[in-house]
């Protein structure tokens, strides 16, 4: 009995030695099975970034391959003779950058420009200056031509409404909208005068500045900035005969 119960012992310690053995065995192998679900994570991760970079190189390269269209026109004056020195703008709708020219001796101007739709707008000394309503789109590797622009005489004497649009911060805003609408006075409204209608519009430059030449009379304007991202800001200008007034705009970014 004492012999067999010694036996039943050293089974036992055996079993549990295997069982021990076995647990450890399985410990290892969870381990390493974690271990290769990690490696093969980080592994997808890489391939997925490297993916991305070689996709974005992709379309870098596919942008940098594509040739300018060129946009070009001609401003006259209301006799059909050529306007020099005019500045034209041409302003993409997509991210609202803004290359500038002058027009030449003939009065014409063009544009090497990327592939994209675009609005355009004028100004020249002793004109109207102003935005075409009518969007232009450049094709690539392709002319477009737009419809000659004719200006009216702004009149013997002008008065110049001059500024900026910046933001918060002091940083220029190219590519804002002004417009200017003629509204009346406090003594004309209490009069009920009849007021000339005057309605203009400027798309401010590279340097976020903008000009109206308005007719030299004492009259009042409210004029209205206005881009994308920004809250749009109103302000009223009183002019007198032959007077530059300077005018400055601080957009506040809207909240998201």
């Amino acid at each position: 009995m004492i012999e067999k119960s010694a036996s039943q012992v050293k089974n036992l310690i055996a079993s549990r030695q295997f069982g021990a053995l076995t647990f450890g065995s399985a410990q290892t192998r969870i381990k390493f099975a974690i271990g290769r679900t990690y490696q093969r994570t980080n592994h997808m991760k890489r391939v997925l970034q490297t993916a991305l970079v070689i996709l974005c190189l992709l379309t870098v390269a596919l942008s940098a391959t594509q040739k300018p269209g060129t946009l070009r026109g001609k401003i006259e004056n209301e006799k059909g003779k050529p306007i020099a020195g005019a500045e034209v703008r041409a302003m993409r709708i997509r991210d609202r950058s803004i290359k500038e020219t002058k027009t030449d001796q003939a009065g014409g101007y063009s544009f090497e420009l990327e592939p994209d739709d675009y609005t355009i707008s004028f100004d020249a000394e002793g004109y109207q200056g102003g935005t075409l309503v009518q969007m232009q789109q450049v094709e690539e590797g392709k002319e477009t031509s737009v419809k000659t622009i004719r200006l009216g005489k702004a009149g013997h004497k002008t008065s110049l409404i001059r500024g900026a649009v910046f933001d918060r911060n002091g940083a220029s805003l190219a590519g804002a909208v002004l417009k200017l609408v003629r509204v009346p006075t406090e003594e004309e409204a209490k009069d009920r005068r009849h007021i000339a209608s005057v309605s203009m519009s400027y798309t401010t430059n590279n340097h976020g500045e903008f000009a109206f030449r308005v007719p030299a009379a004492r009259a009042r304007y409210r004029i209205t900035a206005m881009l994308t991202g920004y809250k749009t800001e109103l302000k009223t200008v009183d002019v007198t005969e032959s007077e530059a007034v300077p005018l400055a705009f601080s957009l506040e970014p809207v909240k998201r």
